[in-house]
């Protein structure tokens, strides 16, 4: 028999989640989480980064359509007996024909560590393995940019022509002659068959790949001064770049961690089923959680939401917004299963997502004791959420005490609201992000069936400026490293040749930073990923946008704070040398 939280605790943790989200549904920033692996230790944390990478890439390609019932989370088991296994949960449950087509994608993976098929060929098949799972949605992002308002042929003319005014070199006017042939690709999409095969959208989702890796500042020079107010149509490009960055990914661990696919299995958790909740008339839940919130003022308050609610009669209002159909998230039916069978519990304590995850699920898994973590939460409260059901008697008792300080902790929080915040409200940020980034992803040598040359790992420190000695400099911000040539013809020609060196180069460098003000701030940069796209040579304003984005999850170098030092190189010779150096983070 399953036990599950009902009755007065299940209605008090009910009535404080809809009030707080009548206050305001969005309780705070979004937030990204930094990675919590051994700083010390760097082959553990570049695996750990690769894992995580693919877990949140596996979670975004289980979620096959665009609604909240395939919203997926994923965790690996690893170092037990017989396989890995890919622990699937989703919303309302994997389908038996999404779950064979992950296992058909796991089984080329595991030909691929193995070294049974040739990789070259394996980055076609996986991401046309999965567009074919993930169809629905792309043809939702697709019809996007087929209706698309913000862009037409004369349009990128137009936009072409206003651009040139701000050119200071001949460099800059091949780069945007580079961003507008890049941007005119959108055309194809229009004139391409309502229903496309898999096959014939491979190029068109790696065409969408390049609007983050490579003409992200184009884009927002363009279209938008900040990343908050970009028309839709980029936003659909964006998400479909996903899926290459996911095949990537997914490769990635496969050559560098071929001991993970011996094999790799797919396991699904099944989905509690859903429970609707309602409170009977008569009753009066709005008075019943004002009295544990401001007890005695409960009448005032109820006046004042009223207005606030436009509302002539808040209780029947708010006891309408309390009938719900509730359901248990994908994160927390991942943390039920390994209650009910604590020998599959992960070593590695991370949660991938499809979609950041919410207010709720953030704050059960901050209260649990297995201290999973995910990469992201957009802190908006879903009141569909519910605690899970379980077999076990003392998860049953954990659970109970986890939403009874989960109602304490809203009823805390309403109580201030009420009293200094009543009437406004937090902007609505977007579930979804433009998913994984391909920083710490180095490109294959596929020729020779793995990753070829080594790797440049570089250990940042941060120093405040307290401790930084009075004679020290302040260096001023260097906004680019600009190596081209002057004239078109040299530069085209000098891009040619560095985008070739950075193909085929066996000397593949990747810089692992850390701050040394809190070692869990941390991130891996591709020397690829910083390399110019027109120029081929690296481009600093790239390698600090990289080291500023994702909120926690990274460095959060500040350009006009902060500066990078490198200390100590050491280059040993031969081919399988290793490449090591010291760097401060500083404060200026």
């Amino acid at each position: 028999m399953a036990f599950e939280v009902t009755g007065n605790v299940r209605n008090r943790f009910v009535q404080a989640a809809v009030l707080l989200y009548l206050l305001d549904p969005v309780r705070g920033e979004p937030v990204a989480h930094g990675l919590d692996r051994d700083t010390n230790d760097i082959e553990s944390s570049r695996d750990g980064l690769l894992k995580r990478k693919f877990l949140d890439s596996f979670a975004l390609i289980c979620a096959v359509r665009k609604d909240g019932d395939t919203v997926s989370a994923v965790c690996m088991e690893e170092g037990l007996p017989g396989a890995t296994v890919i622990r699937v949960a989703s919303n309302h449950g994997i389908s038996m024909s999404t779950l064979k087509g992950l296992r058909d994608l796991m089984d080329i993976l595991n030909n691929v560590a193995t070294a049974t098929s040739n990789p070259s060929d394996s980055e076609h098949e996986v991401l046309t393995k999965i567009i074919r799972l993930d169809m629905t949605r792309i043809r939702y992002y697709l019809k996007e940019l087929r209706n698309a308002n913000g862009v037409r042929e004369a349009s990128v003319v137009d936009l072409k022509s206003r651009m040139e005014g701000t050119l200071c070199s001949p460099s800059d006017q091949f780069a945007l002659d580079t961003f507008s042939g890049w941007l005119s690709h959108i055309y194809a999409i229009r004139t391409m068959p309502a229903e496309p095969t898999p096959e014939s959208l491979v190029d068109h989702i790696r065409w969408a790949l390049e609007a983050k890796r490579t003409y992200f500042p184009c884009l927002r020079a363009a279209f938008s001064a900040d990343t908050q107010n970009f028309p839709a149509w980029i936003y659909a490009i964006l998400k479909l770049g996903r899926y290459a960055v996911a095949a990537r990914a997914l490769l990635q661990l496969a050559l560098e961690v071929p001991s993970l696919f011996s094999p790799m299995l797919v396991e699904p958790v099944t989905a509690p089923s859903r429970t609707q909740f309602s409170i009977p008339e008569g009753q009066m839940p709005l008075t019943c959680v004002l009295r544990r919130v401001v007890g005695g003022r409960e009448e005032e308050y109820i006046h004042r939401l009223g207005r606030v609610w436009n509302a002539p009669d808040p209780e029947t209002h708010f006891r309408n917004a309390c009938s719900l159909n509730l359901s248990v998230h994908a994160e927390v039916q991942l943390i039920s299963f390994y209650d009910q069978h604590p020998e599959r519990k992960p070593a590695f304590r991370f949660v991938g997502v499809s979609k950041k995850s919410c207010f709720l699920c953030e704050k059960f898994l901050a209260n649990h004791p297995h201290a999973f973590t995910v990469s992201s939460c957009h802190r908006k409260l879903y009141l569909s959420w519910k605690p899970p059901p379980t077999v076990d008697h003392s998860a049953y008792k954990q659970y109970k005490t986890i939403t009874t300080m989960l109602s304490k902790d809203m009823e805390g929080v309403a109580k201030q609201e009420l009293n200094s915040r009543l009437g406004q409200r937090r902007s609505v940020p977007p579930d979804s992000t433009a998913g994984v980034s391909l920083s710490g992803l180095t490109d294959a040598d596929y020729t020779g069936g793995g990753i070829q040359g080594d790797l440049v790992r570089a250990q940042a420190t941060a120093v405040p400026e307290r401790e930084l000695s009075p004679i020290t400099p302040s260096p001023q911000p260097i906004e680019t490293i600009d190596l081209s040539p002057q004239d078109e013809d040299s530069y085209r020609a000098s891009a040619e040749t560095s985008l070739l060196w950075t193909t085929n180069s066996s000397l593949m460098m990747v810089f692992h930073v850390m701050r040394a003000d809190d070692a869990k701030k941390q991130d891996i940069v591709a020397l690829t990923d910083i390399m110019g796209p027109v120029t081929g040579s690296p481009s600093w304003s790239r390698f600090t946008e990289i080291l500023a984005s994702g909120g926690d999850l990274g460095v959060g170098f500040r350009v006009r704070e902060e500066f990078l030092v490198v200390n100590e190189p050491s280059l040993a010779s031969g081919s399988s040398s290793l490449v090591s150096s010291t760097c401060e983070t500083q404060r200026c």
